[in-house]
């Protein structure tokens, strides 16, 4: 092993990856990962067939990457180039998730795609390179170094933000849109989905403002809330639902928003184990169904103001406890996680688990992390955010994602067979 990659795994990198990953290894963890087909060939070679990709990665950055010719030579793909090229696209997504997923932080994997899928090859925790490609790990290890130091050094705690998703359902079940009386934008509004060429907006999603209190955000999603009352006409016959897919095909995300704070694989390994796994414990049996196209762990986007959004939760609109208990964690875990080291996503089995929504197997994992969590300086000032999802998880309960939701966050609800709006 070269001294680039001798460095980054003395700062944690790759710490527990092997010096290979066979391809068993691969297809079981890309089979989890929803991978498990071969993608779609289209038209043979060009511009609809299967492109073999090799990518090189360091820390979420694709460093290099080249396509396999119809001659058999590895040939480099220009970087202005990948942008347009769909299937590189699906081959970058494709390798990063099997690389994650593994454990692994840098190093190469080879993905086979096309139009309309891709399928993970093989991975190389620690790929031979040229001086050329070493030149480029090393630059990006400077670059991790500098940013890690940055981060240890913040006194500052992470600015939450949040966009949480929820369904308008009929008597009969049918899926309203929420186009129909939300406006795109603003703190209530609708979210796009896009269905082959046709862009739907059938998702309500709250956008309250930030704070680094998430006591204070509680406050501005419930005043969303209001506002979204009040655009939505209060007919008994018109139900509001949250949850991971609360109505057939329609995946639904809690997404949270980070700021202020570094993103790396530490934290983003923090989120998934401390925060998605106990709210997996009391997520409705049907939430998994939006994984794995939904809710993987590690699922994360980078957005415009510098901060990136935590996707892998599903809607916790559906319980105030839930929704306080996963801000406060998520706090919590933003501030705290250099110091939370337990991963059991790592093993292939919890992995396994959490994307089938296992609890029983799931359960014995998380004990030890929620009392890790308790220990923590930070609980005590969020304690009362907590202790009720913890107390959920303890009696083994589930929220259900098929009641409406307005009554636990005190938005008037007019039930059916009734003239009169009523609070619960």
């Amino acid at each position: 092993m070269n001294d680039v990659f001798a460095e980054a795994r003395r700062l944690g990198l790759n710490g527990g990856a092997a010096a290979a990953v066979d391809a068993k290894q691969v297809s079981a963890v890309a089979s989890l990962l929803g991978y498990s087909a071969a993608p779609d060939a289209g038209s043979g070679h060009g511009t609809g067939g299967l492109v073999r990709y090799r990518i090189h990665w360091f820390h979420f950055e694709p460093l290099a990457v080249s396509r396999l010719s119809a001659s058999g030579c590895w040939v480099p793909v220009e970087e202005g180039m990948r942008p347009s090229d769909r299937r590189l696209r699906r081959a970058e997504k494709a390798g990063w998730r099997i690389l994650y997923a593994l454990g692994i932080d840098f190093g190469m994997t080879e993905v086979e795609a096309g139009p309309n899928g891709a399928v993970p090859l093989a991975v190389d925790p620690f790929p031979e390179t040229d001086e050329a490609l070493l030149a480029r790990y090393r630059q990006a290890l400077e670059r991790f170094r500098a940013a890690w130091i940055r981060e240890c050094g913040r006194t500052t705690p992470a600015v939450l933000g949040a966009d949480p998703e929820f369904l308008l359902k009929s008597a009969s079940g049918r899926v309203v849109p929420a186009s129909a009386f939300l406006p795109r934008r603003g703190s209530a509004g609708c979210d796009l989905v896009r269905i082959g060429e046709r862009a739907l907006y059938p998702l309500a999603e709250l956008r309250p403002e930030p704070s680094p209190d998430p006591r204070r955000l509680v406050v501005h999603i419930h005043k969303a809330l209001r506002t979204a009352a009040s655009h939505i006409p209060d007919r008994p016959d018109l139900q509001w639902v949250a949850g991971g897919m609360p109505a057939r095909g329609f995946a639904l995300g809690g997404h949270i928003h980070l700021s202020g704070v570094w993103l790396n694989v530490f934290l983003l390994r923090a989120l998934d184990n401390y925060l998605a796994l106990p709210v997996a414990l009391v997520e409705d049996g049907r939430a998994s169904a939006r994984r794995p196209r939904y809710g993987v762990p590690g699922d994360f986007r980078l957005k415009p103001h510098g901060g990136f959004e935590y996707r892998t939760l599903p809607s916790w609109l559906v319980s105030p406890r839930v929704a306080k208990g996963a801000l406060a964690l998520a706090s919590v875990i933003a501030d705290r996680y250099r110091e939370l080291d337990r991963m059991p996503l790592s093993d292939p089995d919890c992995l396994r688990a959490f994307l089938e929504g296992d609890k029983a197997k799931l359960s014995a994992a998380v004990r030890p992390l929620l009392a890790e969590l308790r220990r923590l300086p930070e609980y005590d000032r969020h304690e009362r955010m907590i202790e009720p999802l913890f107390a959920m998880i303890a009696r083994g309960e589930s929220w259900d994602e098929s009641r409406d939701f307005r009554a636990g966050w005190k938005i008037p609800v007019r039930l059916p067979d009734s003239d009169e709006a009523v609070i619960h």
